[in-house]
């Protein structure tokens, strides 16, 4: 499978979960699509969004996801620094906040793509659980040719409780946090404890990878984090990109014609940075 063939099987899952017939579902999926689009515009409010039903985690990945992988993937292309990472034998990546997908389907496309084939492990961290269900045999659907693994872990950013055992990912080379400052930042307070951790506790020479909504709010954090932390920022950008989906609408099969088209532009601020 390529990665949207993948997004496609997650999607077929969770909508086999969906209760109701194909009408009551298809229903329930539009509703919860103009829903999110609303709530997405309340994050500075405090409005704190969940993923744990089947109906919400369809509409994300097929709104969001479809986009914000083909986003990530699109970045890695651009940017000798991150692309460069999958030219080595072996490869950690960290997924922060990446229960979604976006991150580890992104760079899924992208090396299947440019057919780099490192040993690659994923560790995604995400408080809810429920997105470990969607994820879970995402190994089983990659070709043979390609060495992955994903692991799960669950983390709750803003319980110091929760996080502050967990230090085997600090080793990762890779650090991604795609759309997720945004969702915490109503939550800020609580949760840069977390982020002054890992950035502080990741290994020299490794790389983060920002992408979020193109808002002060939500990049000035990430940047003050950085700037306080010895992340040397090699590329700093606010910019409204347009992801290529021709080749995906075929992939999304029925589901692309029921549903209005994933959001195909995205306006983000993005930044890659390296730990001295």
């Amino acid at each position: 499978m390529n990665c949207f063939q993948i997004i496609k099987s997650i999607l077929d899952e969770e909508y086999d979960q969906i209760s109701g017939n194909e009408v009551e579902k298809d229903e329930q999926i539009n509703d919860k699509l103009k829903q999110l689009r609303q709530e997405y515009t309340q994050l500075l409010n405090g409005h704190n969004i969940s993923y744990n039903n089947h109906i919400t985690r369809f509409a994300y990945i097929y709104a969001y996801v479809t986009s914000h992988a083909n986003l990530v993937c699109t970045l890695i292309e651009k940017n000798s620094e991150l692309n460069s990472i999958f030219d080595k034998e072996k490869v950690k990546v960290a997924c922060i906040g990446g229960g979604p997908g976006s991150d580890f389907l992104g760079i899924l496309k992208y090396l299947m793509t440019n057919q780099k084939k490192p040993d690659i492990k994923f560790q995604i961290c995400d408080q809810e659980k429920a997105w470990a269900e969607s994820w879970s045999d995402v190994d089983d659907k990659v070709e043979r040719t390609f060495n992955t693994s994903t692991s799960y872990l669950p983390l709750d950013v803003t319980n110091s409780n929760d996080w502050k055992n967990h230090q085997k990912y600090f080793q990762s080379d890779l650090f991604t946090m795609i759309y997720f400052m945004s969702e915490l930042v109503a939550l800020r307070d609580l949760a840069n404890q977390y982020f002054v951790n890992l950035f502080s506790q990741a290994k020299s020479g490794s790389l983060f990878l920002f992408v979020d909504n193109n808002n002060p709010e939500f990049y000035d954090w990430f940047d003050e984090l950085a700037k306080t932390h010895n992340i040397d920022i090699i590329k700093s950008q606010e910019d409204r990109i347009t992801v290529p989906f021709e080749e995906e609408k075929s992939d999304l099969g029925k589901y692309y014609v029921k549903f209005d088209s994933p959001k195909l532009t995205a306006n983000v601020a993005y930044r890659i940075g390296q730990k001295k």
